[in-house]
């Protein structure tokens, strides 16, 4: 019986297939064993050396059986700890793999909502660093961005806004906080007007190009709000970039903020 995804996480988590059976490993077997029979040869020397040479009283020198005490406990902690430096590297291997069948929009989601998101509900997918550079050109700054996910919000979408990693660096130098201010997503939220969680900060050295048109390659009910046309990812993204449906650019009129084939329910006005 096949499972219809629900939600983003449903689809972008492949579902877990039985695991394989493991085979028998002869080569590992023995290493182990080897293992196994030196640890347990190398401590009962360990405990029967001082035995030995307080009950049978040799002709050996209390340094000289120090010295083969340390030795054989040097031995020991070699091959003990050579084999526990081979176990985090297999675990670190397994952990790695597993990070990689992770789909980057929910490997890289700070604050955990992508995975929430609804197939069946409307989504707009804002580029939020490139919406905030329209209106700072513009000279109202955050106004547009804050203006369109307010209304967009109303008309019943889920709004996700997708930021490069520098937009900190670029909000401290346009005077919106100060440079010794901590960077937080709260600083976000109140400077364009919106919630936690639909905020997305990509990781540093990364552009949020591929964020956006990912969402919107795995949420069929969504359009973006850029104006970007992000004409180097057409090979990449033919069937989100198909049409003139899935982006909608932001222009000024007037006095209001409008978007390309979008009719807002109310306008959004400048202030």
């Amino acid at each position: 019986m096949t499972h219809e995804p629900i939600t983003l996480g449903d689809k972008l988590t492949p579902l877990k297939s039985k695991p394989k059976p493991e085979r028998f490993n002869f080569g590992a077997w023995v290493r182990n064993t080897v293992y196994t029979l030196l640890n347990l040869a190398l401590l009962t020397a360990i405990s029967a050396l001082p035995i030995w040479w307080f009950l049978m009283r040799p002709d050996m020198s209390r340094n000289v059986m120090l010295g083969l005490l340390a030795a054989l406990v040097a031995l020991w902690l070699f091959v003990h700890l050579g084999r526990r430096a081979s176990e985090p590297r297999k675990k670190t291997a397994r952990a790695k793999a597993a990070h990689s069948k992770v789909h980057f929009l929910l490997a890289h989601d700070r604050q955990g909502f992508m995975r929430d998101l609804r197939l069946d509900a409307k989504t707009v997918i804002i580029d939020g660093s490139n919406i905030y550079h329209f209106g700072h050109e513009n000279e109202l700054d955050a106004q547009p961005l804050g203006g369109i996910a307010y209304q967009l919000r109303i008309e019943g979408y889920r709004v996700v806004c997708f930021f490069d990693a520098n937009i900190f660096y670029t909000l401290s130098e346009h005077g919106a906080f100060p440079s010794s201010q901590k960077h937080s997503v709260a600083l976000l939220e109140d400077i364009f007007g919106l919630r936690r969680d639909e905020i997305y900060v990509v990781p540093s050295r990364v552009q949020a190009d591929k964020y956006v048109l990912d969402s919107l390659k795995h949420l069929p009910i969504s359009f973006a709000v850029t104006n970007d046309q992000f004409r180097d990812y057409a090979k990449k993204y033919p069937t989100v970039m198909w049409g003139d449906q899935w982006r909608k650019g932001v222009v000024i009129s007037k006095n209001e903020i409008k978007l390309q084939k979008h009719r807002f329910q109310d306008p959004v006005l400048i202030k």
